[in-house]
């Protein structure tokens, strides 16, 4: 498993995320009909869902990383430390999704016939959009990521297993 976690270019790939977004719904909004009162966009809370649950997921792998079997003492200790790190960005990006659609549902609650109040709401829903969507391609690269260290760490134990077994026919029998 990679000690780092997200790097910093998954960094900068959220940073421009979020800038395609504001720059999307800022091309919306000088777009839209500003006569008329603002229409509310609750199906976008919706987005939110996705990547809050390949987050859930990701977070239990995690989580039962802590119990494999077949690793030695010290590779235990390593991954107890990148788990732990992984585990904390996770964290964050589940905080960020909730706090997302809780402040664009109290945004949409106070945006009706208010263009001012629905332009902020609209724009943070786009930056929102844009990084929880870029999040979730780095969280679905964790859950591979995950997926491929425990298959190797099966593999190998198949493998000392197998040599085990040849090892134990090569040895001369013991006379009794």
């Amino acid at each position: 498993m990679k000690q780092q976690g997200w790097t910093g270019l998954g960094f900068l790939a959220v940073l421009v995320a979020a800038a395609m977004g504001a720059l999307a719904t800022h091309f919306f909004l000088l777009s839209a009909d500003q006569s008329s009162p603002p229409t509310i966009q609750w199906g976008m809370l919706t987005v939110f869902l996705l990547p809050l649950g390949f987050a859930t997921q990701l977070w239990w792998n995690l989580n039962s990383l802590r119990e494999i079997k077949g690793i030695t003492e010290s590779e235990r200790r390593r991954v107890k430390a990148t788990v732990g790190a992984k585990r904390r960005q996770i964290q964050y990006a589940i905080c960020f999704y909730v706090c997302s659609a809780s402040l664009i549902a109290i945004g949409l609650f106070l945006s009706p016939g208010n263009w001012a109040v629905y332009k902020v709401v609209t724009t943070f829903t786009g930056v929102s959009f844009s990084v929880s969507i870029c999040s979730f391609f780095l969280i679905l690269s964790e859950i591979k990521e995950v997926s491929d260290f425990k298959s190797g760490v099966h593999e190998r134990a198949i493998k000392t297993k197998s040599i085990n077994k040849k090892l134990e026919r090569l040895a001369p029998k013991q006379p009794k």
